[in-house]
């Protein structure tokens, strides 16, 4: 079953991984009006401080970066020469249907579990070039931060994450395998996509294998002053 017989699936938050998490979350806040945001609790396990945004009524932007020397993440942005894109969650009806689809085509799943009450996949960075969390809710309507209370933005710059870009060595190669595991199709183009929901991915060429920019939409009659800006090493561009 791909996710078009399912019905949908779709980018819920974009996560940012920084050496630093309040200069990263206070320039992300600053460029794009938006409050202070709130923290996942169960990330400080993991070693893990993390605050996320809300853009507009669905979509998210995470800053994680390190709590202790000895987090994973600090391997990632030794290896890579700072912060980059860093994982990506999925919202999706049915995870089991896309994990088989993953074990066919040899991408590995790190972690599946349940937290919120919710199944939880996490497919291997090193195959998808970015940890990639397929998180299965199936009313397409909820998500798991519903509850959590936050500020309304005085003057918000953005309300909606538009697309992201996914880069690699092999951008073909790349979309080809994103599009099997998520059972949609790569769109025809000079630069290779798939569509989840309302939101696309795009497949650049790029030495370091990470999510490189994200495309947020720009709230009608709002003129920023930068169109684009860079945040730990990913460009954000105000459309």
């Amino acid at each position: 079953m791909t996710t078009q017989e399912q019905g949908w699936a779709t980018i819920r938050q974009v996560v940012i991984g920084a050496r630093d998490l309040e200069s990263t979350s206070t320039q992300l806040r600053e460029a794009l009006g938006l409050p202070v945001g709130f923290a996942d609790p169960l990330l400080e396990d993991i070693g893990l401080a993390d605050e996320t945004l809300r853009v507009g009524p669905e979509a998210h932007l995470e800053v994680v970066a390190p709590l202790t020397p000895t987090a994973s993440i600090n391997g990632w942005i030794t290896k890579g020469g700072g912060g980059g894109g860093y994982a990506l969650s999925i919202q999706v009806p049915d995870a089991g249907v896309l994990v088989a689809n993953a074990e066919r085509l040899g991408v590995r799943v790190v972690a599946d579990l349940v937290a919120y009450e919710r199944r939880i996949v996490q497919l291997h960075p090193g195959d998808m070039g970015l940890l990639v969390e397929l998180d299965e809710i199936p009313q397409p309507e909820q998500w798991f931060w519903d509850d959590i209370e936050t500020a309304e933005p005085e003057a918000p710059v953005v309300d909606d994450v538009l697309a992201v870009e996914v880069q690699s060595g092999d951008p073909k190669a790349q979309a080809r395998l994103w599009a099997g595991v998520l059972g949609c199709e790569v769109a025809d183009g000079e630069v290779p996509s798939i569509e989840l929901g309302s939101r696309t991915v795009r497949f650049v060429r790029g030495e370091r294998r990470m999510l490189s920019a994200v495309d947020l939409r720009c709230v009608d009659g709002v003129t920023p002053p930068e169109r684009t800006l860079v945040v730990s090493g990913v460009e954000l561009r105000l459309i």
